[in-house]
């Protein structure tokens, strides 16, 4: 078994696994797993341009990565480390470094009835439990994409030399 053809099934899985859980998470409600502002507001289509924007983007990158494009899997890899970088900014700084009280107003608003893994000390506000789980997906996602990308690069050279 050749190194890319072990990497290819491992990148496919994560990104199914991606994209089935964020989109369970957006679509169907959960309680306390998903309780955030507008799970029980009904459909409409503001609600459901983010998550289809997000479920094609990482459509096209299965498809990249089952094709072997790497302008594809490229596109896919920046828009993915974008949105984990996302997170990082907004959901692990507030939590390693502390939340500012407008923040911390805003994520009792937003967050107050979702699942927790993490405690939440003084000012820093713990990540909920469906954002942690999201985030180690995305990262998996990254790192095996990167992998395929690498693999790829090194076939490339060897056919070339």
């Amino acid at each position: 078994m050749t190194k890319m053809s072990r990497v290819r099934p491992v990148t496919l899985a994560a990104q199914i696994l991606l994209l089935a859980y964020f989109e369970l998470c957006v679509l169907l409600p959960m309680g306390a797993w998903n309780d955030q502002p507008g799970m029980h507001a009904g459909f409409s289509l503001g609600m459901l341009i983010l998550p289809l924007a997000i479920g094609f983007g990482q459509l096209l990158l299965l498809f990249g990565s089952i094709r072997e494009i790497r302008t594809l899997l490229w596109i896919g890899l920046s828009a993915d480390i974008l949105w984990l970088a996302s997170h990082v900014v907004g959901l692990w700084v507030p939590y390693i470094r502390g939340a500012t009280p407008q923040y911390a107003a805003m994520y009792e608003r937003a967050f107050s009835r979702t699942t927790k893994l993490l405690p939440n000390y003084g000012n820093h506000i713990a990540p909920d439990a469906m954002h942690i789980v999201l985030d180690v997906l995305l990262l998996s996602t990254i790192v095996t994409v990167a992998w395929q990308l690498r693999m790829l690069h090194a076939a490339a050279t060897r056919r070339t030399n």
